[in-house]
């Protein structure tokens, strides 16, 4: 079949919904498909059978480089006429839809909790009237209402939030969570336990708590300063693993918390550093299905999270907490149960890995074309 897949940038480097479009993309082009790019910036594949169609809109201001890429994109689909079209996003003519970042008005609602109690009115008011946030909703009230394609969600979170929102059928609503490098990311690496430790300063005896993020205020940052706060009489370390700036850093100085706070920077060897430590904490405030949950359950680690996490669902009694988001009362009290009473012998979750979530993807393409088709000659 002809397949093409529209995402604003295609590149490996990149996390999220760019890693997951490469990946996908070239497990299908594997399995014999031919693969159209539409993107504004792309990385030209070694794989034939991926040809990239760069397209290009207007760039700033950004709202404006949003709705002529979703224009654009729509215009390019119908030109290449492929057999089938798949939005990641900031589109709004597709036959599958995979909203690999949930659904943007949950987002939005959720996501307006990192502001302070006295000015979440007024910055709900403004993202209401932003250009930016009007587009994109704009573009998803379309999807819904007028497109109504097939949809792959990535959590349960994800897909109750688009039926809630939207009333959309569950039947055409697909649960398809993100598989993981099963290999790259298990308990078996706490053979690397002594290495790691050394290398970041930790003793043997340390109670480590490690927290992984890009956008650390969307991950909760603040709210687990506030948290590490309320809990000064416990010796515990918290290692802060992402790209480091004088401002988190300075954040935790000023909070007293100078000692407690270790700044690893970004790493590359993550399936080495979860078994190193104790607990994942992951205060966000939003996240369709956060990947490094996976990852630490995957390694054997317990985690506390949010209920705005759709990866909550893995969640536990006997691997982790689910609290809720924006509650640094909640975050410490759940930190210090698992201080003073640590939730040992996980059982490391067994997540699927990318080409059995692929190949689940791909049935779902092909039974959406046989109906297609059976629709047509009835």
């Amino acid at each position: 079949m002809k397949i093409s897949i529209g995402i604003e940038k295609y590149n490996s480097s990149h996390g999220g919904a760019e890693k997951y479009c490469w990946d996908l993309s070239h497990y299908l082009a594997e399995k014999g498909h031919q693969i159209d790019i539409i993107c504004l910036k792309g990385v030209q594949p070694s794989n034939p059978r991926i040809q990239v169609h760069t397209i290009h809109p207007i760039k700033f201001p950004q709202f404006v480089r949003h709705a002529m890429y979703s224009l654009l994109h729509c215009y390019k689909a119908r030109q290449l006429r492929d057999d089938l079209s798949i939005g990641l996003g900031n589109t709004f003519s597709m036959d599958l839809y995979q909203p690999h970042g949930g659904a943007h008005c949950a987002w939005a609602e959720k996501e307006i909790l990192k502001y302070p109690k006295g000015m979440r009115k007024i910055m709900r008011l403004i993202r209401s009237i932003a250009p930016k946030n009007a587009v994109q909703r704009l573009l998803e009230i379309w999807s819904f209402r007028v497109t109504k394609p097939e949809v792959i969600a990535i959590s349960k979170m994800v897909k109750y939030d688009i039926m809630h929102w939207f009333d959309y059928p569950e039947e055409r609503i697909h649960l398809v969570p993100n598989g993981i490098d099963t290999q790259r990311f298990s308990p078996r690496n706490i053979s690397y336990r002594t290495e790691i430790r050394k290398k970041y300063g930790l003793s043997d005896d340390d109670f480590v708590f490690i927290f992984v993020a890009t956008n650390f205020r969307l991950k909760g940052y603040d709210v687990l300063l506030d948290a590490c706060a309320k809990l000064k009489d416990l010796p515990f370390k918290i290692l802060v693993v992402g790209p480091e700036s004088t401002w988190i850093i300075m954040k935790a100085t000023l909070m007293g918390l100078k000692h407690t706070f270790i700044f690893g920077g970004k790493i590359n060897d993550l399936e080495r550093v979860y078994p190193a430590c104790d607990c994942l904490v992951h205060p966000t405030f939003y996240d369709a299905c956060s990947l490094v949950v996976l990852e630490a359950l995957s390694s054997g680690l317990p985690v506390i999270t949010t209920s705005s996490n759709g990866a909550s669902m893995y969640i536990t009694n006997e691997n982790g907490y689910v609290i809720a988001p924006g509650d640094p009362q909640s975050l410490a009290h759940a930190m210090r149960k698992e201080y003073e009473h640590p939730i040992t012998n996980v059982k490391a979750l067994t997540f699927q890995d990318d080409h059995v979530v692929f190949d689940r993807i791909e049935q779902i393409i092909l039974e959406y074309i046989k109906k297609r088709k059976d629709m047509v000659c009835s």
